[in-house]
């Protein structure tokens, strides 16, 4: 009886062993990729349209502004870009800032029509652009993302009516992902606000 008692004391002690070394060979569960949008531009109509119809082309970018995941560098290494792993944009960069600007300048009544760029149309003006920064510029006490895109503005026969370098940085309410999209968000509406005042000028 003793054996037999002593026997399932072990065999008790071995599967309570057994248990706790499996729960710790368990791995933690994989976080949940997150995805962001822009939020909409809210931008002034014009009185009177400054373009019939204008085409907006999808924009060019470089490397990692070309790709999905938002992008951070710390302050002391500014030259050094690095990528979320679980925060990602709904569209890559260029695709998404194209649908933005056209949103923007619907919104705005810059022209009578503006539409996704078609090089089986000529319209008659084109707009083109190119990332040149589009990420977190600061970590910790200040929050800050930094928003630059050259903006070109051609008509029917390639000409170049504008061209400029719109360079904004946005400081976001805190470091969480939501707070830094809505910080992109109102730095692309004081770009082409700016934009549009340029133009019209």
């Amino acid at each position: 009886m003793k054996n037999l008692t002593a026997c399932l004391s072990h065999l008790t002690l071995a599967t309570l062993l057994l248990a706790f070394i499996t729960s710790c060979a368990v791995p933690p569960p994989v976080p949940e990729d997150n995805y962001y949008q822009l939020p909409k531009a809210t931008i002034k109509a014009q009185t009177k349209a400054l373009a019939q119809d204008i085409a907006i082309k999808r924009l060019v970018s470089d490397g990692l502004h070309g790709e999905r995941a938002l992008l951070y560098s710390k302050a002391d290494q500014a030259l050094q870009l690095k990528q979320y792993h679980y925060h990602h944009w709904s569209d890559a960069p260029p695709r998404m800032l194209q649908e933005y600007l056209i949103s923007a300048l619907r919104q705005a009544n810059v022209a009578n029509t503006v539409t996704n760029y078609d090089p089986g149309q000529r319209t008659e003006l084109t707009l083109s652009g190119k990332i040149r920064h589009f990420e977190q510029i600061g970590r910790g006490k200040k929050n800050e993302v930094l928003v630059e895109v050259e903006l070109q503005l051609h008509d029917k026969a390639y000409k170049i009516v504008h061209l400029k370098d719109y360079r904004v940085s946005q400081i976001a309410q805190s470091a969480k992902p939501h707070d830094l999209v809505n910080a992109y968000g109102k730095a692309l509406n004081t770009i082409v606000k700016n934009f549009i005042n340029d133009w019209s000028k």
